[in-house]
């Protein structure tokens, strides 16, 4: 008898729980969502968190605030989010930076298995640029210097392991150039190395250049995007100059929660996402600064992830790109 009400107990409790966690998940949100930026405010990743985000609040009950929390090119917010609850109410602004650093150092504090992607939100193309006075008028002028001069030329990124040099080791095995790399804090550094004549040229984000390219003090000689973009018509692809693989690399933004995010919340996110990225106003405000919308659903942006760390492995290998 005693054993019968130890067991009715124990399955009370369980179907509790499991009740509660139902209920949990169908009210949510309950309180204000938080979601992190790993860079100071005003930068380009801040802002486009900022546009999706105001958007967003339009289909939630409770609001969405962004906290900005820089360090270690975003591995800290990543870090804190990875760690925290999974409860909804812990977000991350997820971009590339994240998965290469989990690429590039073995010692990384967190994952990508420590999260659940929820949103793909935006891509933005990268692009080689020149000084406005460069004797550098076409990427092929460029290549032809650098098969000439072998190590001669200086080309920047915003940094080791960053995107940009990842897609500056691509191109080198695409075109068959050897370079010398440059690498700044940021995009801003690199922007002032070419305008200061520091490097020869440098790859760097459209919205970091976007400016100084329509004033003329800069000079885009060819972006990585599949197609041409609105904001710069005259601006030819890596892909129309043969190199496919480098023209498939770019930064991108989506939001991110810790892992095992109930599949009731993951939902509710999602389909708020899904109204922010389809509204004309951020498609708009989005292009106005640089990127482009390019909404992947939860299934579809978990599988791209997942591909775009197997790809950025196999650079980082073959560039010897992880540290030991």
């Amino acid at each position: 008898m005693r054993r019968m009400k130890r067991t009715i107990s124990i399955l009370a409790v369980i179907f509790l729980s499991m009740g509660i966690g139902v209920a949990w998940g169908l009210d949510y949100p309950t309180k204000p969502i938080t979601i992190f930026v790993g860079y100071s405010a005003g930068g380009a990743t801040d802002t486009a968190a900022r546009i999706v985000t105001n958007q967003v609040n339009k289909s939630l009950e409770q609001p969405m605030v962004v906290n900005n929390k820089p360090g270690g090119g975003s591995a800290v917010a990543a870090d804190f989010v990875a760690k925290s609850k999974p409860d909804g109410y812990t977000l991350f602004n997820a971009t590339i930076t994240t998965v290469i650093q989990t690429v590039a150092n073995p010692n990384n504090p967190f994952k990508i298995s420590d999260f659940t992607p929820i949103v793909g939100l935006y891509n933005m193309p990268l692009v080689i640029v020149v000084k406005g006075d460069s004797k550098f008028s076409t990427i092929e002028e460029l290549i032809a210097f650098a098969k000439k001069n072998p190590n001669k030329l200086n080309l920047g990124t915003p940094g080791v392991n960053s995107v940009h040099h990842f897609g500056l080791e691509l191109f080198k095995k695409e075109a068959g150039i050897e370079v010398n790399h440059i690498p700044f804090q940021g995009d801003a550094p690199g922007v002032v190395g070419v305008m200061g004549g520091h490097v020869d040229a440098a790859f760097l984000g459209l919205v970091a250049v976007a400016e100084h390219m329509k004033g003329g003090t800069m000079k885009g000689l060819v972006m990585t995007t599949a197609k041409r973009v609105p904001q710069f018509p005259n601006l030819p692809t890596m892909a129309e100059k043969g190199f496919s693989k480098t023209g498939n690399i770019f930064s991108w933004g989506g939001v991110f929660a810790p892992a095992a995010l109930p599949a009731a919340i993951l939902e509710k996110l999602s389909s708020a996402y899904q109204k922010a990225a389809a509204s004309p106003e951020v498609i708009g405000q989005l292009e106005k600064v640089g990127f482009t919308t390019t909404y992947m659903n939860a299934k579809d942006f978990d599988h791209f992830v997942k591909d775009e760390h197997k790809r950025l492995m196999d650079i980082a290998q073959s560039g010897q790109m992880i540290k030991k």
